[in-house]
C-alpha cells in the first residue's frame, strides 16, 4: 500500500504548506484512490465502466442538510440527493496543537461518520488520521507568525493521540451506531514545516495486523466494499 509512503514524498516537495488548505488533502485522496483499485478488483471494475464516480471535495447530502466530503465514490444511476455514496474517505491532519486539534478531529470523524450513515446506511465511511511527530512544527497560516512551539513530552502526546483514534469502534454492520466509521487509518509523519519530513513506522504508530495500520485500512475498505455493494 502506497499512499502513506507516497503522501510524505508530495509534502516534501511542498514544504511549507497549509496543512488546513485542500490541496494536501486531494493528493491523499489520490493516493488513497490508487491503493483501493489494487485491493478491490469490483472497485476497479465498476470505476472504469463508470458504474461508479470518484469525486474530491464532494457535497453530500442527507435528508436535513449537506456536508462536504474529500473522497467520495458514487453510484451515478441512483437519483435524487441520498443514498447515492458508496464508500467515503474523511482526511485529517493534527500538525501541532495536539490537546485542543485531536478533540476536535475526534468530534469531525464522528459527526462524519454519523451523517454518511444518515445519507445511506450502507455506505462506508473511512477515516485516515495522519499525526505528525515532531514538537517544533512551523505553522505556515499567518496567525501563528512568530510562535515558538517546543514540546518536551511530545512522545507521550503523541501516543496519547494515537490511542484516541484507535480507539473509536468500528462499524462492522448496517445496523449499528450511526456515528461509528467502518474503518480508521492513523499515519504518523515527521516534518517541521520547513525541512523535508519522513513517515514513522515504529510503536505508537500501529503496526501490520492493527486494524488502524494502513494495509488494514485499506483491505477492510476493499473487503466491505465487495460484501455491500
Amino acid at each position: 500500500m502506497a499512499a502513506p509512503e507516497l503522501y510524505v514524498a508530495w509534502i516534501n516537495e511542498h514544504l511549507g504548506f497549509n496543512p488546513r488548505g485542500q490541496q494536501n488533502s486531494d493528493a491523499l485522496s489520490g493516493f488513497v484512490t490508487e491503493d483501493l483499485q489494487r485491493a478491490s478488483p469490483r472497485l476497479a471494475n465498476d470505476l472504469s465502466t463508470a458504474r461508479l464516480k470518484r469525486e474530491l471535495n464532494a457535497p453530500v447530502r442527507t435528508r436535513i442538510t449537506e456536508r462536504d466530503l474529500d473522497l467520495v465514490f458514487l453510484d451515478p444511476t441512483v437519483s435524487g440527493p441520498i443514498n447515492r455514496v458508496r464508500l467515503a474517505v474523511e482526511n485529517k491532519t493534527i500538525m501541532t496543537a495536539h490537546g485542543k486539534a485531536r478533540k476536535n478531529r475526534y468530534g469531525d470523524l464522528i459527526a462524519y461518520a454519523n451523517h454518511l450513515h444518515n445519507h445511506s446506511l450502507k455506505a462506508i465511511a473511512g477515516a485516515i488520521v495522519v499525526i505528525n511527530v515532531n514538537p517544533i512544527y512551523r505553522n505556515p497560516n499567518g496567525f501563528a507568525t512568530g510562535i515558538e512551539r517546543n514540546y518536551p513530552n511530545m512522545s507521550k502526546i503523541v501516543v496519547d493521540s494515537v490511542r484516541i483514534f484507535t480507539g473509536i469502534p468500528l462499524r462492522e454492520r448496517e445496523d449499528e451506531p450511526n456515528d461509528q466509521p467502518e474503518a480508521v487509518a492513523v499515519i504518523l509523519v515527521d516534518y517541521d514545516g520547513v525541512h523535508p519530513g519522513r513517515l514513522v513506522d515504529t510503536p505508537p504508530a500501529p503496526q501490520p495486523g492493527d486494524p488502524q495500520h494502513y494495509g488494514e485500512f485499506i483491505t477492510r475498505l476493499a473487503r466491505m466494499y465487495e460484501a455491500r455493494f
